[in-house]
């Protein structure tokens, strides 16, 4: 009997002892049975992610929450609002919208072939909104099967809006940030998400398989140009953006900048504004001089307001947070 009290003992100091080397800053607990039936709470050190690059994936800002919009188009449900009748709309489920339209889109009729799904087919919108929620309404997605490839998938979403009826971003320059998930069938035959990469790719417009992109044209990026990096930390590598929009910046630190560039088609005013007092606000002409004022605003502060030129490049600069949005306008 001393022999089992010595060695309960010993296997209780023994997870105390690894608790005081599990560092802090942990969401959830561990639960460890003892003899005694009763449980130690330990708090866990490891957050745990989903997937490889889970945790690059914004979600502090509403409407962006990337893994959800994934965990949606893997296994979403949706409930009729009118009967409540729930449907497993997940790629995950063989007579879903998605997965038909992935088959028939690749194995239909040769003429109406295609190897992507996008949220902006505006002819598909009545299906592919049924992914969407408050937590996801300000992302764009893009699904790509390769021709020819039963698996891997690939998965692009992105926060910028790339318009509607015109590109926000012109045709070719680079769209950033675009998150790439790799999405692969398991030996169980699940899809699962299994790696998230951060890069950037070519505007472009989409090619819905029945009208083509010459018919309809919806602003879309080409997926296969697609490159991993970060932009915006450097004026050669200024991320474009579009008057009258709104961005959200992902900064290093409170510190570093982000670069962003802009073009006006004509001379006009153009206003940057951080959405909070503690953002940093500065914008430069092509010979990166700091461009004259106006409105009783000022350079450093959290509002920007100038006169542009029409077809000249301006850069800015937004820093003061991490996550950072800021409007043009």
């Amino acid at each position: 009997m001393k022999k089992v009290k010595l060695l309960c003992s010993i296997f209780i100091m023994a997870i105390f002892a690894l608790a005081c080397f599990i560092p802090m800053g942990v969401k959830g607990a561990w639960h460890y049975a003892l003899a005694s039936s009763s449980t130690i709470d330990l708090p866990m050190s490891v957050e745990v992610f989903p997937w490889v690059g889970a945790d690059k994936l914004p979600n502090d800002v509403m409407g962006e929450d990337h893994e959800h919009l994934i965990g949606m188009i893997l296994n979403g449900t949706y409930t009729d609002p009118s009967s409540g009748t729930v449907t497993n709309i997940g790629l995950n489920n063989p007579d879903s919208y998605i997965s038909s339209e992935v088959k028939s889109r690749t194995e239909g009729n040769i003429f109406f072939r295609s190897d992507t799904l996008g949220s902006m087919d505006y002819w598909e919108d009545d299906d592919i909104s049924k992914f969407f929620d408050t937590a996801t309404t300000g992302l764009t997605f893009l699904l790509y099967f390769p021709t020819g490839s039963s698996s891997p998938y690939y998965l692009y979403t992105t926060s910028v809006v790339l318009g509607k009826d015109s590109p926000n971003i012109p045709i070719g320059e680079d769209i950033y940030p675009v998150y790439r998930t790799k999405i692969e069938l398991s030996s169980e035959g699940v899809w699962k998400a299994t790696e998230t990469l951060t890069g950037y790719a070519d505007s472009d417009y989409y090619e819905n398989p029945v009208t083509g992109s010459w018919l309809l044209k919806y602003p879309s990026f080409n997926p296969s140009s697609w490159q991993e990096g970060d932009l915006g930390l450097t004026k050669e590598t200024a991320i474009y953006a579009a008057i009258g929009q709104t961005y959200t910046a992902y900064n290093q630190d409170t510190t570093t900048p982000k670069y962003y560039k802009i073009k006006r088609s004509s001379r006009g005013n153009v206003t940057v504004t951080g959405t909070e007092s503690t953002h940093v606000v500065n914008v430069y002409d092509q010979n990166m001089k700091a461009v004259n004022t106006s409105g009783g605003t000022k350079q450093g502060s959290n509002k920007v307001t100038f006169s542009a030129s029409a077809n000249a490049t301006y850069y800015v600069t937004v820093s003061g947070a991490t996550t950072l949005t800021f409007s043009i306008q």
